[in-house]
């Protein structure tokens, strides 16, 4: 019998959940799909196509050592205009590690930190896409 997947999503432990999930909301035009007061599911305006979740890191059903270890990697967006989201990073005063710069792999790409020094990349195509 096969284990399909029904469901993906990445989970951010968070200091300040609603923070978090605002910040989100603003630079890339998420909506809240779930909410309650330690747990927050974002997605896109169309639908679910991902999901993004926010846990507080202090939630019980977050392993002790986990909430207290050190996270690295960068959760990359792509969206049709990565200046709005600059935009709206830059309005919020987020810390944009890097303004949008054309990279030479077709991309638009901003660096940016979400409220918990979580590294976020917004990219844009530049050129179309090649089927």
């Amino acid at each position: 019998m096969a284990n399909s997947v029904s469901r993906l999503f990445y989970t951010i432990l968070a200091k300040d959940v609603t923070a978090t999930a605002a910040f989100y909301c603003s630079i890339l035009e998420l909506k809240r799909h779930f909410d309650s007061d330690w747990f927050v599911i974002l997605t896109p305006e169309s639908g679910p196509l991902i999901e993004l979740a926010i846990l507080d890191e202090a939630n019980p059903i977050v392993p002790e050592e986990m909430a207290k270890r050190a996270t690295g990697g960068i959760l990359t967006f792509v969206v049709q205009d990565v200046h709005q989201s600059h935009t709206a990073a830059m309005q919020l005063g987020a810390n944009v590690v890097s303004v949008p710069t054309a990279m030479p792999y077709g991309q638009e790409r901003m660096l940016v930190e979400d409220p918990n020094g979580q590294l976020i990349d917004i990219s844009s195509p530049t050129v179309p896409v090649q089927n």
